[in-house]
């Protein structure tokens, strides 16, 4: 039992972890949007930082929901 219990924490803490990164994606994606609609790019090195910042965030997405599955996965073996 105390492995289920684990292993549901374990998935809350994901699950706060996700909502956290999907605010940080919800905040850069209307930037990243705007570069197609500009008439100009910003300076290269704006530019840069954006797209590392949109890349690191979509693996950490990515990242999580991997865990995600493992938990759910884990969760279903043990009911």
């Amino acid at each position: 039992m105390e492995i289920t219990e684990n292993i549901l924490n374990e998935y809350r803490e994901l699950t706060a972890k996700y909502i956290t990164v999907s605010k940080q994606l919800r905040e850069l994606l209307p930037r990243v949007t705007e570069l197609s609609k500009a008439d100009k790019l910003p300076e290269p090195r704006v530019l840069r930082q954006l797209l590392r910042d949109f890349d690191k965030t979509e693996e950490e997405i990515e990242a999580t929901l991997a865990r995600f599955r493992r938990v759910r996965h884990r969760l279903l073996g043990l009911i």
